[in-house]
């Protein structure tokens, strides 16, 4: 059992990049990834703690397994991630259980004192999910200074992963059975600024070069959306039109408090840019409500945004004061309970947004990239839309399709719900 290793993955899409890496040096040092936690010698819990949720996850996930620990089936416990590097010194000695703390920034020196491995690591990451969709995590760190968040802090500043390294690694993907590839960074628009290189170019060669029928971005920044981008996504059937920007909010006086860039009229000419250039965009964006300064007024301002801008998807966060960062101490800020309450006020909204938005897809057809059989014995299998991102957004269910994950069908659109879609697979 000294040679085996479990892995407790929380937090985001690019932690579970870093996870499938981490395991991955793990092995070339000769483990076997297990995934029953008490058949591993080894538990490694790659964390996050970027609010206040995620950092009380770690530490419960920690406890569990500390668990194993103190019963004698794992010898050894390693915690990674962003609460190991936030949280270090005082984490060390409030788990005495913990074998090994692990540095977000020197993770891969770190481990490799800890493995000895005999030889360089034979493929960049360990998946630990069948699905035929994968993260590619092209950059590290934020150089916005957002005063509610605290992954500069933790994370470092931007650095973006050499192009040659990211379509070697997208090919190896590929060739995995993997087929949308799904980019993923703190500000995934900001690539390549620090390697005098873009986005875009990155995005054209890993359209010369590999084979994905679908790559999707997601963590755009609403700064730095450009022309080009928005010109190569229009042209380029490959790319799925859709827009993950992240807002926070459309109130000037909420978004100067949050030290955001641009302001409302800034969110508005990017949102505008991208229906002219691209007709059949989805645009996903996330607030947070109840960050200090927002009053009744500036809650209001968003509610008419809302209103006004229908996105096609949407998702609210309450406000989390973080130690820190510049909101920690703001004042005066909104109780919790106020917070949450105008989050169920927006999503009751965009719910109904979503619905229409929906039910004017009836009729059409539209391509489905399948996830696998469905859950709903009325439908066979079920997927997602080129406007779908998964984890995140709705489902398709698809009646009539006995196709394989990863295979893309035409289907017609026959139901709609709040954020589902209901079809059959097209005989055209």
């Amino acid at each position: 059992m000294a040679k085996t290793v479990a892995l407790c993955n929380l937090g985001c899409s690019k932690n579970i990049v870093d996870g499938e890496s981490i395991l991955a040096l793990f092995e070339s040092a000769g483990y076997t990834v297990v995934r029953e936690y008490e058949n591993a010698g080894t538990i490694v819990v790659n964390t996050c703690a970027f609010i206040r949720e995620a950092k009380e996850e770690a530490i419960r996930s920690i406890l569990d397994l500390a668990e194993y620990r103190k019963q004698g089936t794992c010898t050894t416990l390693v915690v990674c991630g962003c609460f190991s590097e936030r949280y270090r010194e005082e984490a060390a000695r409030d788990f005495p259980e913990v074998d090994h703390w692990i540095s977000v920034h020197d993770r891969e020196r770190e481990l490799s004192r800890l493995l000895h491995p005999a030889r360089p690591a034979r493929m960049p990451r360990h998946l630990t999910a069948d699905g035929r969709y994968q993260y590619l995590k092209i950059a590290e760190g934020c150089d916005h200074r957002c005063a509610f968040c605290a992954i500069p802090a933790i994370r470092g500043s931007f650095r973006s992963r050499p192009v040659a390294e990211l379509v070697a690694e997208a090919r190896w993907l590929y060739d995995r059975g993997v087929r949308e590839c799904i980019l993923v960074a703190q500000d995934t628009s900001g690539y390549g600024r620090d390697r005098g290189t873009t986005l875009t170019a990155l995005l054209e060669r890993l359209l010369a070069e590999t084979r994905f029928p679908w790559i999707r971005l997601m963590y755009l920044h609403p700064a730095r959306v450009s022309d080009d981008l928005l010109r190569l996504i229009a042209s380029q059937p490959r790319l799925c039109p859709y827009f993950d920007i992240p807002l926070q909010h459309i109130a000037d006086r909420v978004l100067t408090a949050m030290k955001r860039r641009p302001l409302s009229a800034g969110i508005r000419r990017c949102i505008d840019r991208i229906r002219a250039v691209v007709p059949d965009a989805a645009i996903r964006t996330t607030f947070i409500l109840g960050h200090p300064g927002e009053t009744a007024r500036e809650f209001g301002e968003l509610v008419r945004f809302v209103e006004e801008n229908r996105f096609e998807r949407l998702g609210v966060f309450p406000f989390s004061p973080e130690e820190g960062t510049a909101a920690y101490a703001l004042r005066p800020r909104p109780s919790r309970a106020t917070a949450e309450k105008r989050c169920e006020q927006i999503m009751d909204i965009q719910r109904h947004i979503s619905r229409r938005i929906h039910e004017s897809r009836v009729g059409s057809v539209i391509p489905v990239i399948v996830d696998g059989p469905s859950d709903d014995p009325a439908y066979a299998v079920s997927g997602r839309s080129r406007w779908d991102a998964p984890e995140v957004d709705g489902t398709v269910y698809v009646d009539g399709a006995r196709a394989a994950p990863g295979a893309i069908v035409n289907v017609k659109v026959t139901g709609a719900g709040d954020y589902d879609l209901f079809a059959t697979a097209s005989i055209d």
